[in-house]
């Protein structure tokens, strides 16, 4: 029996080895397989970690971000309002002087200063404080992570307060001056008494728009660093400029430089006029409410002249009415009277401006592509 086993074994020994290796194999694969699964899953749920852990850390960054620009929106628009001040011109005007004409023509050119100013003003903070708080967010996780701690509170305050340059130094200042040189460029011909529709309105601040623009030396748009930043030699003078220091200095440079920043910029304005023709637009329609059917002018559809209006104002449609420069200073001049003020029931403008500014996709695209960068790096 014994020897007929044997030449069982010795027959089929061929058969015995393959089938041991192939058994043998398909256990190893199995078990390498398992392992493989494993190391995948886990590998799965650290990204997941640290995908959710990004996510909440960002969306973090994102509400710190917003408070920031509202509350540094305040201190924008104070320093705007300083800056584009109607105070002694009205008061002048109260006293019916000689000079009465001149005074309004001054009136003109503050009061369109001031808007286009809280246009450009607005988007530029928002830009700069989404790039340098998300930024800045990128390095924090990165320490996070690395357990390190390269960002230090002296740090951070440091480089937070570059920003302090555009609202407390030269650069709303420098703004303001290059933006009045422009209006000045655009309304020196145009009388108080010229006739305008809202289409004229329109027009004036497009042609301001392209104006302030195509200016390369001062254009806000894609030389924003010029008025939002210091001179890295002016840092050096008044921080402890450490290499970190620097070195996010540089970055916040080039990002603010970049193609990216540059289009949501001007993006920005050119809806930031859209909304302040939308508000002066309803401050005509209830300024008309006031006047006397003999003030109206209306144009006839399909001519540029003229006619009078002696039917209810109710009735009038705001975009064919037209109104005299003169009356339409005032409207404008109201609008941005007043600073940044959440609680004012409507909105004034630079409300309206800075919000829809903090919450276009354009500019919360820009500060994710921000983070990402530099959460990554």
């Amino acid at each position: 029996m014994l020897s007929r086993l044997q030449d069982f074994l010795s027959r089929h020994r061929r058969k015995f080895i393959v089938t041991g290796v192939l058994v043998g194999g398909a256990i190893y694969g199995a078990r390498y397989a398992q392992r493989k699964l494993v190391e995948y899953q886990e590998r799965q749920a650290r990204e997941f970690f640290e995908r959710t852990r990004r996510m909440h850390h960002f969306e973090s960054t994102e509400r710190t971000c917003n408070q920031v620009i509202l509350g540094m929106g305040e201190e924008m628009c104070q320093a705007v309002l300083h800056e584009c001040s109607t105070d002694e011109l009205l008061e002048q005007l109260r006293q019916n002087p000689s000079n009465k004409l001149e005074l309004w023509e001054q009136m003109k050119i503050v009061s369109f200063t001031r808007l286009a100013t809280f246009v450009y003003a607005s988007s530029m903070l928002v830009i700069a404080l989404r790039v340098q708080l998300n930024l800045l967010g990128g390095y924090i996780y990165r320490d996070i992570m690395t357990e390190q701690r390269q960002i230090t509170d002296e740090l951070k305050q440091q480089y937070l307060s570059l920003i302090r340059h555009f609202i407390t130094d030269d650069g709303i200042r420098d703004l303001a001056r290059f933006i009045r040189t422009q209006v000045v460029e655009v309304l020196k011909n145009m009388p108080l008494t010229r006739q305008l529709t809202l289409a004229d309105t329109e027009q004036i601040f497009w042609s301001l728009q392209m104006a302030i623009n195509g200016d390369t030396r001062h254009d806000p748009n894609s030389k924003m660093t010029k008025y939002l930043l210091p001179d890295l030699s002016r840092l050096q003078q008044r921080t402890n400029c450490s290499p970190l220091l620097q070195q996010m200095y540089n970055e916040t440079l080039d990002m603010l430089e970049s193609e990216d920043c540059v289009g949501v910029c001007v993006h920005n304005v050119s809806r930031g006029f859209v909304l302040s023709c939308d508000a002066i637009a309803e401050s005509m329609g209830e300024t008309l409410q006031h006047l006397a059917p003999g003030e109206l002018q209306q144009q006839q559809p399909g001519t540029s002249s003229p006619s009078s209006q002696s039917n209810n104002n109710n009735l009038l449609n705001v975009n064919t009415v037209l109104l005299a420069l003169a009356k339409l200073i005032p409207i404008i001049s109201g609008l941005t009277s007043h600073g940044y003020d959440s609680a004012a029931r409507p909105h004034n403008l630079p409300t309206q401006l800075l919000s829809f500014y903090v919450v276009s996709e354009k500019s919360k695209m820009l500060g994710a592509n921000v983070y990402e960068t530099f959460s990554s790096g």
